[in-house]
């Protein structure tokens, strides 16, 4: 199915000299909105809806400009058409063909209920705010931007083992620490 949104998005993006956010999109496509979604949803399905309806957009385009010089950069707050720099080869990471995936697979706009909706908020949240904590958690545990999760676990068992109250250790720090290593575990393995 082609998405109609897709004409006043590609033509949008074209004109932006910089990147625009989902927000941006969203309140481009509220009119259209009014003829693609029932009026008779819960508002928590009409948000997830316009959602579907721009994301699935943005992946067509992104899909169908790659042959022609261009790439789409998708993140909720950045979204940016530029052309290919020369010798630079666009490749998709495993995020973007995930979200691909979900987001081009028409039966997902209306197979979802209310509680899946909210349980997809209450996760992106709980996301925002733990990508907030991140750079406090890493020098929690003594590391810098960039590390790889093997040295998290290295370094977080290294400060368990020395802040654990039963080996005479500090409770807060315990807990502090054990708090840093739960937030970017939740980042690694879902962001």
């Amino acid at each position: 199915m082609t998405n109609p949104l897709i004409i006043s998005i590609l033509r949008y993006l074209r004109e932006q000299k910089s990147s625009c956010s989902l927000l941006d999109l969203v309140k481009l496509c509220e009119q259209d909105f009014l003829s693609l979604i029932l009026t008779d949803v819960a508002p928590q399905i009409a948000i997830f809806q316009k959602n579907f309806f721009v994301m699935n957009a943005l992946y067509q385009i992104q899909h169908d400009i790659q042959t022609e010089g261009f790439s789409l950069t998708i993140f909720p707050l950045e979204i940016c058409l530029m052309p290919h720099c020369a010798g630079v080869k666009n490749s998709l990471t495993t995020r973007d063909n995930d979200l691909a995936h979900y987001y081009l697979d028409w039966s997902n706009l209306n197979n979802i209920t209310v509680e899946e909706v909210e349980s997809l908020f209450d996760s992106f949240w709980q996301k925002y705010q733990a990508v907030d904590k991140v750079g406090d958690a890493l020098t929690t545990l003594g590391l810098n931007q960039g590390v790889d999760w093997s040295k998290i676990r290295q370094a977080y068992q290294k400060k368990v083992f020395i802040n654990h109250p039963d080996k005479g250790g500090c409770a807060d720090d315990f807990i502090k620490t054990r708090e840093a290593y739960e937030i970017l575990r939740f980042c690694y393995y879902k962001i």
